[in-house]
């Protein structure tokens, strides 16, 4: 996400978002010059569950989106969803090999994976943009635990790129130079995630959705893929925007644990009420 302020208007303008003690707060400088503040989570003992079939609605009541802007500066939103993709990258990618699922397939990567530490999750997707408006979709993953609760370092998103564990960060790629070629990037190593986070639940959102007037029913093309860092060979790969209209964020997959093995469940479920409503589904409350 960059945010410029245009230079003929110096003035510091700010965006908070809460959910639960989380404050994200990004001020919004000259020359892109940003700043974002992070506070706590408190998690909530309230049961959330995910219907895969239906969208979920979270009430406005529920929810609120504190974010303040001055009249007087001018906001310029400057940020492709793709650019500058590397797109001779992909073409070292062996794709033989992947295994093509759907939505609700589940799958063994113990038994389709050589090499567990070395993953790298992508998302890559098009934008039908109208207007004007910067279309701009997050990636975030939640590591979630035995209660299915998320804590706070578990909550992996934009500001918070990497797990203490080390097992999940965000915009990197075990050095493979692949995240040049797909709009996100996530590099796993599933030997390091304690053994009390139970599954690991990649979202996508829409970025101020409410505000901009955006959905999913402007994306087009949304592929997860699994690819080796080792070999550089798919493991598998799913279109998760399919059935997708109003929705504003979406779990499209999670990889969980099995007896002794880990195992994806290709998810591709839709909400409505962006973050806030994986914050909650995920055990994280919002206000």
């Amino acid at each position: 996400m960059a945010i410029i302020i245009d230079n003929s208007n110096k003035k510091i303008t700010s965006q908070k978002k809460q959910y639960g003690k989380l404050m994200v707060e990004t001020s919004i400088r000259p020359e892109n010059n940003s700043k974002i503040v992070v506070g706590l989570i408190r998690n909530v003992n309230k049961s959330n569950n995910l219907n895969t079939n239906n969208v979920q609605t979270i009430n406005s009541e529920q929810t609120t989106s504190n974010i303040k802007t001055t009249s007087n500066s001018e906001v310029k939103i400057n940020t492709p969803l793709k650019v500058n993709l590397n797109m001779e990258k992909r073409k070292s990618i062996d794709v033989t090999k992947s295994i093509k699922l759907k939505k609700g397939q589940k799958l063994s990567l113990n038994e389709n994976a050589k090499n567990l530490s070395k993953l790298i999750v992508t998302l890559d997707y098009n934008i039908m943009a109208k207007g004007n408006i910067e279309f701009d979709l997050d990636a975030c993953v939640f590591m979630v635990d035995t209660n299915n609760k998320t804590a706070e370092k578990d909550f992996i998103f934009y500001e918070n790129t990497q797990s203490t564990c080390g097992g999940v960060a965000i915009k990197k790629d075990h050095n493979t130079y692949l995240k040049d070629a797909y709009n996100e990037s996530i590099q796993l190593d599933l030997n390091l995630i304690p053994m009390h986070i139970q599954k690991l639940a990649f979202t996508v959102t829409v970025y101020e959705a409410s505000q901009r007037n955006q959905n999913f029913g402007q994306v087009s093309d949304g592929y997860f893929r699994i690819i080796s860092a080792d070999t550089k060979q798919e493991i598998l790969s799913y279109k998760f925007n399919e059935d997708l209209s109003i929705e504003t964020a979406v779990v499209v997959a999670e990889i969980y644990r099995y007896k002794n093995d880990w195992k994806i469940n290709s998810i591709g479920s839709g909400f409505r009420g962006g973050l806030e409503a994986l914050c909650s589904n995920y055990g994280i409350e919002t206000i």
